[in-house]
């Protein structure tokens, strides 16, 4: 009996085995997954007049923002929009415009997407566009023909006003230094817009007016390489900066060049740009 008991527990055991090979032998080998495929880049959501093209809206009389060399735009805004656009997998395209046509002709939409021009960043324009993030600062200043006035100290705008007092002061059109020049120079027996900053300065050489109101890097610049018989006698600390002018439909294409400026000053192709117009370096923030 014990025998057979034990012969039972044997065969038992061995039935054991052999079950557990067999399933073993059933089992299927586990296939490894496949790796999830790249997520492909998201395309761009903003929208452009032309696609591929990011096309900006400027009045090209602006140097060394934007000027014009035969039928080239160059300057400080186009090397900055052209690097810009080749970060955004874009060309560029620039456009000339009179300045105070630029805000009214991008929220009508169809000829540009977005506005490169020198333009300061104010409240007023805010409520009508947006801005990207502030790309340089600047003040105003006061540029007169060599000898004709004395210096001024640009926090003094009552000293100005009487300096100015019965004098035609020139401005362009639509400008900060237009407003500024209307608020502070309340003496001043004319103040005349030009259609841009050249003419401005061309009138003050022709004894067309007695002084020009305007941004002071463009008008350091031109009294560098231009207009030498004049000099700036007064830098006025508006602490204005300049923005690129979006429209405000079009949130998706602000937040694509703000990526992209950030990129430039961090690769040094903003101060590469920067250096190349200004001869000195970018402030630091």
């Amino acid at each position: 009996m014990l025998k057979s008991r034990r012969t039972l527990s044997i065969m038992l055991a061995l039935a054991l085995v052999t079950g557990l090979f067999a399933m073993a032998g059933c089992a299927k080998t586990a296939t490894p997954e496949p790796a999830a495929p790249a997520e492909t880049p998201a395309a761009p959501t903003y929208t452009l007049v032309a696609p591929g093209v990011l096309t900006v809206g400027s009045d090209t009389a602006f140097p060394p923002f934007e000027a014009m060399n035969g039928s080239v735009a160059e300057g400080f805004d186009v090397d900055l929009a052209g690097a810009l656009a080749k970060e955004m997998g874009l060309t560029v395209n620039y456009t000339s415009q009179k300045f105070d046509t630029l805000i009214p002709q991008l929220k009508a939409g169809g000829t540009f997407d977005v506005i490169m021009s020198g333009m300061t960043i104010t409240p007023d324009r805010e409520k009508e566009i947006t801005f990207s993030t502030p790309y340089i600062d600047s003040n105003q200043s006061i540029a007169v023909v060599k000898g004709k006035f004395s210096q001024l100290d640009g926090n003094d705008a009552a000293a100005i006003n009487t300096a100015f007092t019965g004098k035609v002061i020139g401005v362009q059109s639509g400008t900060t230094g237009e407003a500024w020049a209307k608020e502070n120079i309340k003496g001043a027996k004319q103040i005349v817009p030009f259609d841009d900053t050249l003419a401005a300065f061309s009138a003050l050489n022709a004894g067309k007016v007695d002084g020009v109101v305007n941004d002071l890097p463009v008008s350091a610049y031109l009294l560098k390489t231009s207009y030498t018989d004049d000099e700036l006698i007064a830098e006025i600390p508006t602490g204005e900066q300049y923005g690129i002018g979006i429209s405000a439909d079009n949130p998706d294409l602000k937040t694509a060049i703000d990526t992209a400026f950030d990129t430039l000053k961090t690769s040094g192709e903003y101060r590469t740009i920067y250096m190349k117009w200004f001869g000195v370096e970018p402030p630091t923030e």
